[in-house]
């Protein structure tokens, strides 16, 4: 059975969607680098997502680099 995730502690004050342009970028690189380090299922745990949110970022991020993390 897979495993069910769900988003934990999160404040209302910290949403993503209350972020800036640049900050959202800041946050999904830290995210990048986190999860290329200890994984995508840890990542995303700690940035309060899911796995496929972050494999979605990753891979963008291997094709494009930093600029493939960046708004329009």
């Amino acid at each position: 059975m897979p495993t069910e995730f769900r988003l934990y502690n999160v404040d209302e004050n910290d949403l993503y969607k209350r972020k800036s342009k640049q900050e959202k970028e800041k946050i999904l690189l830290e995210m990048v680098e986190y999860a290329l380090k200890y994984g995508n299922k840890p990542a995303a745990r700690y940035y309060n997502t899911y796995p496929s949110t972050v494999r979605r970022w990753v891979s963008k991020y291997k094709i494009g680099g930093v600029d493939a993390l960046k708004f329009k």
